[in-house]
């Protein structure tokens, strides 16, 4: 991952919510051209900066460096571990048996 990585993914996810940047920085409780001066290049966000930006967004810091993970599909996503979350062991088994007979059958 590099500084273009994050500029570029506080990008996609700000486009997708319809946000501007004056909005985004605003609402995450910084100067009106906090994000435009990350997007640009002239800073970097800190760790607290980047926390501040995917709880806004309502994702983990994993999932924000996740590049794999289609930004449109992480509700559904969340949704999903969420429920794994609360399945027993056996369940869990079962799951990731079906899991790997989907995925076996899908190549």
């Amino acid at each position: 991952m590099n500084e273009s990585f994050v500029k570029n993914r506080i990008t996609e996810l700000r486009l997708q919510n319809n946000l501007s940047e004056y909005q985004l920085s605003l609402s995450i409780g910084h100067s009106k051209g906090y994000i435009q001066s990350i997007t640009s290049g002239r800073n970097v966000p800190s760790l607290t900066a980047l926390f501040e930006i995917c709880d806004y967004f309502n994702i983990t810091l994993s999932e924000f460096f996740d590049s794999d993970l289609a930004t449109d599909t992480l509700p559904l996503y969340h949704d999903i571990v969420t429920d794994i979350k609360n399945l027993s062991t056996n369940d869990l088994f079962l799951l990731s048996m079906l899991l790997k007979r989907l995925l076996n059958s899908s190549q």
